[in-house]
């Protein structure tokens, strides 16, 4: 049984091979990129600080915060993910964010480098 299944899928290799299919070679190429990103994120070893750490970072600094500010910031530490996009969005590309200052935007994205939190 397993000698049939294994010259079958020999069969099919060699077959695409020679004569290989646009349509399903796209198709492989985006499974194939789908499993690999899957597994560098399953297989990450770079050690990260939990989301919330940038709350107590901050914590002295949100003296000099608005109120708007602290609880925006507090928003953006609920989850790795808002903090990834945040970093994208306005750190990684210097942009200015409406809802903090232009000096409190640069300590934010500066704890998030450091900490390594995203």
């Amino acid at each position: 049984m397993f000698k049939k299944i294994l010259i079958i899928i020999v069969a099919a290799a060699v077959y695409l091979h020679y004569y290989p299919n646009e349509e399903l070679t796209n198709w492989y190429n985006s499974s194939k990129e789908a499993a690999q990103t899957k597994f560098a994120d399953i297989s990450d070893t770079n050690a990260r600080v939990a989301p919330s750490k940038l709350i107590s970072v901050l914590q002295q600094d949100f003296k000099t915060f608005s109120k708007n500010e602290v609880a925006y910031v507090k928003s953006l530490a609920e989850s790795r993910e808002s903090l990834r996009e945040f970093h994208k969005s306005y750190c990684v590309t210097e942009k200015n964010n409406d809802r903090l200052s232009r000096d409190h935007l640069q300590s934010v994205c500066s704890a998030l480098e450091q900490y390594r939190i995203l």
